[in-house]
């Protein structure tokens, strides 16, 4: 038992318990899975930018094609960062929570500038396109 390595790969000066090695173990695969599902987080992330990067001004509404990609993606950071609810993963959800944030906001926006352009104007739609300008005004000071 005292040759086995911990979950770090190094040989230490004492032996651990099969409790303490159990425990490094269950660690390990607690790790592996974390790295799985964040790998999974990043092919969301990728294919919502890779939507966002074909958007132009003539297609603004192809963003709303992402709707049920970013649905996805919040279930799947709420189930695998435990909504931040655990030190550990409490960074990483906040920086997921930023990005889909941005995200709604920007599809929010689109879905405004969309309806605009199809002639559906309404009083709404244009106090919604003027908050939207006033908010993108102050993301860029």
């Amino acid at each position: 038992m005292g040759e086995e390595h911990c979950s770090c790969g190094h040989h230490h000066d004492h032996q651990h318990t099969p409790g303490e090695i159990a425990g490094l173990r269950r660690k390990k695969e607690q790790l592996s899975m974390l790295q799985d599902n964040m790998r999974e987080i990043q092919q969301l992330h990728d294919k919502i930018d890779g939507a966002l990067a074909r958007v132009e001004r003539e297609n603004v509404g192809f963003i709303l094609t992402q709707r049920k990609t970013l649905k996805e993606l919040k279930k799947l950071a709420d189930k695998v960062l435990g909504k931040g609810r655990e030190p550990i993963f409490a960074t990483l959800y906040a920086a997921e929570r930023d990005y889909i944030e941005n995200i709604e906001d920007i599809m929010h926006h689109a879905q405004i500038l969309k309806r605009a352009g199809q002639g559906n104007v309404t009083p709404e739609v244009l106090a919604n396109m003027e908050k939207s300008l006033k908010a993108a005004e102050e993301a860029a000071k």
